[in-house]
């Protein structure tokens, strides 16, 4: 099975956070940028789109300061923040198990007081990959203009991926779908959950054929 990667909130609510240092509204990926990325337009694809993923992000402005707002709160190895997943070294060491194909960027992080909170990475997968089997798949597929289209399912549609696609891959972003985050296959899901990995949605999964 794969399903979608996404932060849960602890608690009621998701806090936010700012950035001291660096500059975020100006994060890129890493020349060169795969055509795939480049056909979508730097406001349709980028490290802060959905978490980002799928290519090299490059470090210019990328901030190393992290000021978290509201309360002070129980942290978690897995969160969003600024669009992008913030991790622990655990959650790191966790995937690096199953591939080296990631990226991630150390970040201080301080309480609105100015105390510290530890310091957490920006993470993102490297991997662009479609492994959609078509044939199997029953989610909408949107032709564009330019070429190429975008799967935009429905309620009730599905996917199903091809394994010998995956190959050794068990984080990636499909190409064909820039607004869903990444994907993980269902043995690296299975490892988050045995380590107790907190905190992401069980989001629906689908079939690994």
């Amino acid at each position: 099975m794969a399903r979608f990667l996404r932060p849960k909130p602890i608690g009621l609510y998701r806090y936010g956070s700012e950035g001291l240092d660096g500059d975020l509204e100006n994060l890129s990926f890493a020349d060169p940028i795969p055509e795939a990325m480049r056909g979508f337009g730097s406001n349709f694809y980028g490290p802060r789109n959905v978490y980002g993923g799928g290519a090299r992000v490059a470090d210019r402005n990328m901030p190393t300061r992290l000021r978290f707002t509201g309360r002070k709160r129980r942290l978690v190895d897995f969160d969003g923040q600024q669009h992008m997943y913030l991790v622990s070294r655990r959650f790191i060491d966790l995937v690096e198990g199953f591939q080296k194909e990631v990226q991630y960027f150390p970040a201080e992080c301080s309480w609105a007081d100015g105390s510290p909170a530890g310091q957490f990475f920006f993470f993102f997968t490297t991997v662009l990959l479609d492994a959609v089997i078509r044939e199997k798949t029953t989610a909408t597929w949107t032709p564009l203009r330019s070429g190429g289209g975008l799967w935009q399912p429905k309620e009730g549609e599905t996917f199903a991926f091809d394994k010998s696609r995956l190959g050794n891959t068990h984080m990636w972003v499909d190409p064909n779908m820039p607004t869903n985050g990444a994907l993980i296959t269902e043995a690296l899901r299975n490892a988050l959950t045995d380590a107790n990995i907190q905190s992401f949605h069980e989001a629906t999964y689908f079939e690994e054929i």
